[in-house]
C-alpha cells in the first residue's frame, strides 16, 4: 500500500513515500504536523508504533525498494533467496556503491552493469537472473564474501535444479549463463560455474566440487539431502538418549513361532491386509491360502516364514552392499506373489503417501549408504534398530512393502543381540504412523523413540502357549482399532 490515500478517515498505511502530486504533498505534511507519521530513513515514513517499525520495515523490503529504487537491480545472495539476510541486509545492483540504512534493513548497492533482457521483474522489482545471479555470487572474494552464497550452497542449488527439472534445465542454465558472462564481464566465473556443472554431470572430474552431497553425485552416488537431514536428527537424538535393553528372556521354539504368527498378522494389519484372526491361523498353521485373496494370504505367509526363521533374524548388515543384498532379498521373500511390484528390485519411479515424497529412485542407493554411516556408529540394540527402521521407511526403496521391510529389518537388529522384538498391535497404529510423521514432516524425534521404546516393553511378554497368550492380547486391546478403546499395559 502506497502513499496516494488521500482522505484521513481512512486507516493510514504503514509505510509512506514522497510524491510528487501536491494533494499527496499536502495531506503528508498535515499528518507530519499531528505527529500521525514519523521519517524513519531517506524518503520513508511510516504511521506505526515504534515497537513495530522495524518488523514492518522488513516485512515491506520489496516494496520499499520498489517505490524508492525502482533502478535497482536486485543482486548476489538477495537474487537467490528473495529476503533479507539475517542481518537485515538486502544487496542491490546500482551506478554506485553506496549504504541506504533504515530499521531493521539496510539496502548495500554495488556498482555493475544495469538490468539485461534476462532479468526478471519480481516483487515489483526488477532482480538478476539465475545464471546472472550465480555468477555474481561466483564473483565474491574475501572482502565481498559476506553478499555472496557459498559455492558449497551454490552447488546445492545446482543440484535441487537437476534433482527436479533434469539435466536439460541444467544445461539450459549453462548456456544462459555463458551468454550473460560476456555482457556483465564474469567470463572467469562462467568456468567455475561450467566446472561445476560439469561434475554433477559427471562429464567432468568432481575435483572442483566443494559439497559432499555434489561430490557424491559426480561420483554417481547422489543422495537425498533432505532425507539425510531428518537421518541425522534422528541419529544425534540416539547417540544422547541411552537406550533401554530388553533382553528376551523367554526361550523356546513355541514361544518364537507364536510371537512371529502375532508380529505378522499386525504388520500386515498396519498396511491393510487385514484378516480375521482365525483366517490368518489358517494361513499360517495350516498353509491355507484363501481362494478370493490369495496374494494377501501370501503376504502374511511370507512375512510369517521371513521372521520365523532365526537363521535369517540373525543377518544384520556390515556394509552398505550388505544392506543393499538384505534388503532386495527379504523384500524378494515378502512380495513373491505380487510380481507386479517388482520383488527384490528397488524402485524405478518415485511412490508417494498422501503429501509425503520419498526418495527419489536415482538417489536410493547413495541415500542408503549414507544413512549405513550413520547406523554403524549407533549402539546394537534398540538405536540401531529404530534407525534402521526410519532408514527404510523414509527412503521407501520399493514400490510396495517397504513399512513391512523396515519393520523386519529393525527386528533383525533387536533379535541379533538377543533382544526383545517389537510389535506394533492395531490399537497402538496410530501411534506408530503419527510418531514417523512426526520425524518426517516436522523434525521430531522423541516421539519416534519413545513409541517403539514403549512398544518393546509392552511387547515382551511370554508367547509360549497360544491360547493363553492369544486371550491376553484380546483383554489388552490389542485387536481393536485406535478410535474403539486404548491400549493396556
Amino acid at each position: 500500500m502506497g502513499s496516494t490515500f488521500t482522505k484521513s478517515t481512512l486507516p493510514l498505511p504503514p509505510l509512506l513515500y514522497p510524491s510528487r502530486e501536491k494533494k499527496t504533498q499536502t495531506w503528508m505534511s498535515g499528518l507530519l504536523k499531528e505527529n500521525k507519521i514519523r521519517s524513519i530513513g531517506p524518503r520513508l515514513y511510516t504511521s506505526v508504533p515504534s515497537q513495530d517499525v522495524e518488523i514492518t520495515v522488513r516485512q515491506n523490503w520489496a516494496e520499499i525498494i520498489a517505490h524508492l529504487f525502482p533502478e535497482a537491480l536486485l543482486g548476489y545472495r538477495s537474487a537467490l533467496e528473495f529476503r533479507p539476510t539475517k542481518q537485515g541486509e538486502v544487496f542491490l545492483i546500482g551506478s554506485t556503491n553506496r549504504t541506504i540504512s533504515y530499521p531493521g534493513l539496510k539496502l548495500s548497492f554495488v556498482r555493475g552493469p544495469g538490468v539485461l533482457e534476462t532479468d526478471p521483474l519480481i516483487l515489483g522489482i526488477r532482480s538478476s537472473s539465475m545464471a546472472r545471479a550465480i555468477l555474481d555470487n561466483l564473483s565474491s572474494t574475501k572482502r565481498t564474501l559476506h553478499r555472496s552464497l557459498t559455492v558449497e550452497e551454490i552447488e546445492g542449488r545446482l543440484e535441487t535444479l537437476l534433482e527436479a527439472r533434469g539435466e536439460s534445465d541444467l544445461n539450459k542454465l549453462r548456456d544462459q549463463a555463458r551468454n550473460i558472462s560476456k555482457k556483465i564481464d564474469r567470463e572467469k566465473e562462467f568456468r567455475k560455474l561450467d566446472s561445476i556443472i560439469g561434475g554433477l554431470l559427471g562429464t567432468r572430474s568432481g575435483a572442483d566440487l566443494r559439497s559432499k552431497s555434489a561430490i557424491a553425485r559426480s561420483q554417481n552416488k547422489p543422495y537425498d539431502r533432505i532425507a539425510l537431514e531428518k537421518l541425522d536428527i534422528l541419529f544425534s537424538h540416539l547417540m544422547t538418549a541411552p537406550s533401554p535393553i530388553l533382553k528376551e528372556s523367554i526361550q523356546g521354539n513355541d514361544h518364537f513361532r507364536h510371537k512371529a504368527f502375532f508380529e505378522s498378522y499386525f504388520s500386515n494389519y498396519i498396511e491393510g491386509t487385514t484378516f480375521e484372526i482365525e483366517e490368518a491361523e489358517e494361513i499360517v498353521f495350516q498353509n491355507r491360502i484363501p481362494e478370493q485373496r490369495p496374494k494377501d494370504g501370501h503376504d502374511v505367509l511370507s512375512y510369517f516364514k521371513t521372521v520365523s526363521n532365526p537363521n535369517e533374524l540373525k543377518i544384520t548388515p556390515n556394509t552398505p552392499e550388505d544392506l543393499e543384498a538384505l534388503l532386495k532379498r527379504r523384500h524378494k521373500i515378502l512380495m513373491n506373489a505380487r510380481p507386479e511390484n517388482a520383488p527384490g528390485i528397488f524402485k524405478t519411479r518415485p511412490n508417494r503417501a498422501g503429501d509425503t515424497h520419498f526418495t527419489d529412485p536415482e538417489l536410493v542407493p547413495g541415500t542408503l549408504e549414507k544413512g549405513f554411516e550413520r547406523y554403524l556408529s549407533l549402539e546394537k540394540g534398540l538405536s540401531r534398530a529404530i534407525f534402521m527402521m526410519f532408514l527404510i521407511a523414509e527412503v521407501h526403496p520399493f514400490l510396495d512393502g517397504n513399512g513391512r521391510v523396515a519393520r523386519i529389518m529393525m527386528n533383525a537388529e533387536l533379535f541379533s543381540e538377543k533382544l526383545s522384538t517389537i510389535i506394533i498391535p492395531t490399537v497402538y497404529r496410530e501411534d506408530y504412523l503419527l510418531s514417523l510423521r512426526s520425524l518426517s514432516r516436522r523434525n521430531r524425534p522423541d516421539q519416534l523413540v519413545k513409541m517403539l521404546t514403549r512398544a518393546q516393553r509392552f511387547s515382551t511378554l511370554d508367547f509360549s502357549k497360544y491360547a493363553s497368550v492369544l486371550k491376553s492380547l484380546e483383554i489388552k486391546n490389542w485387536f481393536k482399532e485406535p478410535s474403539e478403546a486404548m491400549l493396556i499395559e
